[in-house]
């Protein structure tokens, strides 16, 4: 089953950030991820489905005679920068969760009065 929109981003508000986060870092990351691939896929079709239905337009009276085709790659081409954002905000998930990893997981052990010691996250 498919969940809506906003019913993912209820998941991700739900997700809460206390006690060992690392696995909460790296589920927000993925259902994020995913969210913003899914947008990404989407806007990508709808760009295509309007560029189509505008281009249907040609020859309409109100027209007057205009480009149409050109007139719809302009307008569809809005959809096309959004669906190539969104798949930034996929990629910039991950790299919250890599970040989180490089920063406090993968850091050499903390050192403490002379004393090193892992850090439990």
């Amino acid at each position: 089953m498919t969940k809506s929109g906003g019913a993912r981003i209820d998941e991700l508000s739900e997700i809460d950030f206390r006690g060992k986060i690392g696995p909460q870092v790296n589920q927000y990351a993925k259902k994020s991820r995913k969210l913003a691939r899914d947008l990404a896929s989407e806007l990508d079709s709808g760009a295509s489905d309007a560029r189509r239905a505008m281009k249907a337009l040609k020859g309409h009276p109100l027209l007057l005679g205009l480009d149409v085709s050109l007139r719809a790659r302009k307008v569809a081409r809005k959809l096309k920068r959004a669906k190539e954002l969104a798949q930034g905000i996929s990629a910039e998930s991950i790299k919250f969760s890599a970040e989180y990893r490089k920063q406090f997981i993968h850091e050499p052990a903390l050192v403490r009065d002379g004393k090193s010691r892992k850090v439990d996250l």
